[in-house]
């Protein structure tokens, strides 16, 4: 009686934690917005449909070669697939598509996306982390001179191609007068400020050239601001082959990621740096965001081995010079002063970007650089690619299999055919719930897979009656045929379900998209099937046994 208490008590603890893991509901979520933490009320719903019941959002990648020529487009498409697929993984979207079209184009479906720029973004960003050291012997300075000249011979042709973009014959831009200085009492800044420091700021050193009128030098080391407004016409006299050629040997320039405001003007930082990285994300093993209460948000990175090995090298030998930060050629924040040799562990410091930006970051980091740049050349919102009405004819078919099961195991095995209902009740219930503990989301194929799985659960059942219905046959009391039916059907059932999970964890292991939900759902019905059919139906039998006191001289089977 106690043993059967057990078993009561154990299927219906079961049933409450899966019908808790199925029931939809509103749970509260730490956001970031405008680079607040603020709480968020989210309706959770544990089963999502699949793109092809529910639609989603599409992107087709191309190789972007406007950024340099791809020798073996096919080869880096592929090395390209891994890295998207990763970060598609590592982004959290169940079920995705990402596949190769071609030779020259990625494909990416991803189902039920609330935020498809956030996502687009992810996949294109580049991801190239650098570390270079800013520049600290005056090279760019010592090169305008050279630099204006060539462009006052060119600067006509520059103008009207830029549209009327600032040119040499125009006013030069307001300094920076007051933007570090200690009269104004602190910095003004904007929200995507990149500074923090008050010292004063050296203006006015630069000629009135093309170029140098438009820049005017920081307080770091290879530090320069100019207008945001003038970006462009910077950018296109730097294009100019002649310029780039009179450009300082063996350095590098490279715009800063953040605008500071003053007054009501923006302006951007230009970094020169040395062309060689001392060293580079290939190293990166981890990244992760955190926000620090003086520093902000910040994406803390670590590095295997070597890359803290060569590391800590390189920077013991750059003591108290200013370190660059530089993800896919923008400086990130302004570069720190190396203070001491560092190891395996740093930190990039985002500015005032809240924290969904550190973790798309960190996400990116840890999934790796793309081999080659990308380009998105298509996004779509798709619909569910079965259609409404296909989804409805879905549903009957199932319903008529159900029904079909229902009446074969009732007419057939009668009294045992119900007992084995009642236990199917409560597999799908579990299979549901243990679907919903993986956060998978149902596809046509993971539906297939669950149907298969009744197919299975049922077939346990089978096996079951027919061995009880031998010992019956044989002059068994009920309550003994029942327990050797069961002993000796055990065995077989365990042996095909073990087979049955292996192969569907080869799919798992090797398949993508549609085939892992397939496995998963084939997998957790299984499992289900097991459990039900070796020990929810015998304990119904227990039960049965128990009303009767044992004085059952038969079963209907």
């Amino acid at each position: 009686m106690t043993n059967l208490r057990s078993r009561i008590l154990l299927i219906v603890g079961l049933l409450l934690v899966s019908g808790w893991a199925l029931f939809p509901r509103s749970v509260v979520e730490r956001k970031p917005l405008k680079g607040v933490m603020v709480d968020d009320t989210v309706r959770r719903v544990p089963l999502k449909l699949g793109l092809d019941l529910r639609g989603g959002m599409h992107l087709a990648l191309e190789i972007d070669e406007s950024k340099g020529t791809v020798a073996n487009h096919s080869e880096a498409l592929d090395r390209a697939l891994k890295v998207v697929r990763t970060r598609i993984d590592e982004f959290g979207t169940s079920e995705p598509v990402v596949q190769k079209a071609g030779t020259d184009r990625i494909i990416v479906e991803l189902p039920g996306i609330d935020d498809p720029q956030r996502a687009q973004d992810i996949v294109q960003k580049s991801a190239f982390l650098q570390f270079q050291i800013t520049d600290k012997s005056q090279a760019l300075d010592k090169a305008l001179p050279r630099i204006d000249a060539i462009l006052k011979d060119k600067v006509g042709v520059i103008v009207s191609a830029a549209s009327g973009a600032v040119g040499a014959d125009q006013p030069a831009s307001q300094p920076l007068k007051g933007l570090f200085s200690n009269d104004t009492g602190k910095k003004k800044t904007g929200k995507d400020s990149a500074s923090k420091d008050t010292t004063a700021l050296a203006l006015g050193d630069l000629k009135g050239g093309p170029l140098s009128k438009l820049l005017s030098n920081g307080q770091i080391p290879g530090e320069y601001f100019t207008l945001t407004k003038d970006m462009e016409t910077i950018v296109r006299y730097l294009a100019v082959p002649e310029v780039a050629a009179a450009l300082p040997p063996g350095k590098t320039l490279r715009w800063g990621s953040d605008s500071t405001i003053f007054g009501t003007q923006s302006y951007r930082s230009l970094y020169v740096v040395e062309a060689r990285p001392i060293i580079t994300g290939e190293y990166l093993t981890d990244a992760k965001p955190n926000n620090i209460p003086i520093e902000g948000t910040v994406v803390e990175f670590q590095l295997n081995n070597e890359g803290g090995r060569r590391f800590k090298m390189e920077t013991a030998k750059h003591i108290k010079d200013y370190m660059a930060i530089v993800l896919d050629d923008r400086v990130m924040g302004r570069p720190p002063i190396i203070q001491s040799a560092i190891g395996t562990r740093g930190q990039i410091t985002m500015g005032n970007k809240d924290l969904q930006s550190a973790q798309d970051l960190a996400l990116v980091l840890r999934a790796g650089a793309l081999p080659v740049p990308l380009k998105v050349v298509d996004v779509r919102t798709v619909s569910a690619s079965l259609g409404g009405d296909s989804i409805r004819k879905g549903e009957v078919a199932g319903l008529i299999a159900i029904l079909f099961v229902v009446g074969i195991m009732v007419g057939y095995y009668r009294f045992s055919g119900a007992l084995a209902v009642a236990a199917l009740l409560c597999y799908v219930i579990y299979t549901l719930a243990i679907l919903a503990g993986f956060n998978a989301v149902l596809t046509l194929p993971g539906i297939a897979g669950m149907v298969l799985s009744v197919g299975i659960a049922v077939d346990a059942n089978v096996l079951i009656f027919e061995r009880i219905r031998e010992e019956l046959d044989r002059h068994k009391t009920v309550r003994l045929a029942i327990e050797e039916g069961f002993n000796h059907a055990t065995s077989a059932i365990v042996d095909t379900s073990a087979v049955t999970i292996l192969t569907a964890s080869v799919l798992y292991q090797y398949g993508t998209g549609p085939v892992k939900g397939f496995a998963v759902t084939l997998i957790a019905g299984i499992v289900a099937s097991v459990f039900t059919a070796i020990f929810v139906t015998k304990t119904f039998y227990l039960i049965w046994l128990n009303r009767t006191a044992g004085t059952a001289q038969t079963v209907s089977i």
